[in-house]
C-alpha cells in the first residue's frame, strides 16, 4: 500500500542528467495517482534520461483546466472529466480531450479494526454520507446501530463520517456512485489526502472513512459492499475486474492531441509505457489492479 501523495505537491524530479535533447513532461492532476506516476517517472527516466518530469498533485480536478492552457502534457485522474470539463476542454481546444486507462481502482469503505460491522449495502452508503439519501427508503444514519452493529461499546455512539475534498477526483467519484446523486452531509470531515483518512479512522473506533484502495492499510478494516440483495464484495482483483464490487472505477491518463490528431512523440511514448507490462506491475505494487491484456490492446489503439 502506498504513503499519502501530500508528498508530491508541486514536486519537481530532476531524476538523471539529461543526455541530447531534453523534454520536460508536465503531469497535473490525481493525488490518487501521484504515487503510481512518480514511480513511472523513475522507471521512465532510468532509460530514457533525456526525459524529465515535473508533477504535481493538488486533485484530478485541475488536471482538464491544466491540458486545456497547455499548461500540462499529462493529466491523470481518478474520474472521467465530467461534462463541464469536457465542454469548457473542447471551447479551448477545438477538440475533445484523450484519454487512455491505465489501471483499475476501487473506492474502499473502512472501519477501525475493533468495529464489528460486516458489511454495508450501496443503499446504507448513502445513508451514511449523503445529505438526502432518497434511493436508500430509509433515514439517514445517524448511530452505529442503524447500521446493525450490536456492540454495546459501539451502537450508541454516533458515526465520524470521513471523506475527502472538492478537489479530490475520489469526491466526484463517490457522488455519483453511492450518493443518490445528490450532495454530501455537512457535517462529513473532509481531507485533502487520503492517507490522512485512513490515520483518522485507525485513531477513533466510531470513525468510518473511504478512499482509493491503494491508501488502505492493515491499520483499518475494509468494509464489503453489496449492491441490492447480491452478495457483499471486498475490493479485490477480481471483483474489481468483474465489476461485482460495486464502487469499481477506471483511472485515466488525459493528453492532449496536435493538429494532426496525435499526441507529441514525448508524450505518446510515455503513455505506451504506461500500458507496458513492467508499468502495469508498478501500477499492481502500489495498490491497484492491471489492466488485462485485451484492454491494454484497446488503450495501445488510442495512440495510433
Amino acid at each position: 500500500m502506498r504513503r499519502t501523495a501530500s508528498v508530491l505537491l508541486a514536486a519537481v524530479l530532476a531524476l538523471l542528467p539529461a543526455t541530447g535533447m531534453s523534454r520536460t513532461l508536465t503531469s497535473v492532476g490525481s493525488d490518487t495517482l501521484g504515487e503510481l506516476m512518480l514511480a513511472w517517472a523513475r522507471d521512465y527516466s532510468a532509460t530514457n534520461p533525456q526525459v524529465h518530469f515535473q508533477i504535481r498533485t493538488p486533485g484530478s480536478a485541475a488536471a482538464p483546466a491544466a491540458l486545456a492552457s497547455g499548461a500540462a502534457d499529462l493529466g491523470p485522474m481518478s474520474r472521467a472529466m465530467n461534462a463541464a470539463e469536457t465542454a469548457e476542454y473542447r471551447s479551448r481546444r477545438g477538440r475533445e480531450p484523450s484519454r487512455i486507462r491505465i489501471a483499475f481502482d476501487a473506492v474502499a469503505i473502512f472501519v477501525h479494526p475493533d468495529n464489528t460491522l460486516p458489511a454495508l449495502r450501496l443503499s446504507d452508503v448513502a445513508r451514511v454520507w449523503a445529505a438526502t439519501p432518497t434511493c436508500a427508503n430509509a433515514p439517514n444514519a445517524d448511530r452505529w446501530s442503524d447500521l446493525g452493529v450490536a456492540d454495546p461499546a459501539l451502537a450508541a455512539q454516533p458515526l465520524l463520517r470521513l471523506g475527502r475534498n472538492t478537489a479530490s477526483g475520489t469526491f466526484e467519484f463517490f457522488q455519483d456512485s453511492a450518493l443518490c446523486n445528490g450532495g454530501y452531509r455537512a457535517d462529513v470531515v473532509q481531507f485533502p489526502g487520503a492517507g490522512a483518512i485512513v490515520a483518522a479512522v485507525a485513531r477513533q473506533p466510531n470513525a468510518i472513512g473511504y478512499a482509493g484502495l491503494g491508501h488502505v492499510n492493515g491499520l483499518v478494516r475494509l468494509v464489503a459492499v453489496r449492491r441490492g440483495d447480491e452478495p457483499a464484495s471486498l475490493p479485490d482483483a477480481a471483483n474489481v475486474i468483474s465489476g461485482r464490487y460495486p464502487l469499481t472505477r477506471s483511472l485515466y491518463l488525459y493528453f492532449n492531441r496536435a493538429d494532426d490528431g496525435r499526441p507529441d512523440p514525448a508524450t505518446a511514448a510515455f503513455l505506451r509505457y504506461a500500458l507496458s507490462s513492467a508499468a502495469q506491475d508498478t501500477a499492481v505494487r502500489h495498490g491497484f489492479v492491471a489492466l488485462p491484456a485485451a484492454d491494454v490492446s484497446l488503450e495501445l489503439g488510442q495512440l495510433q
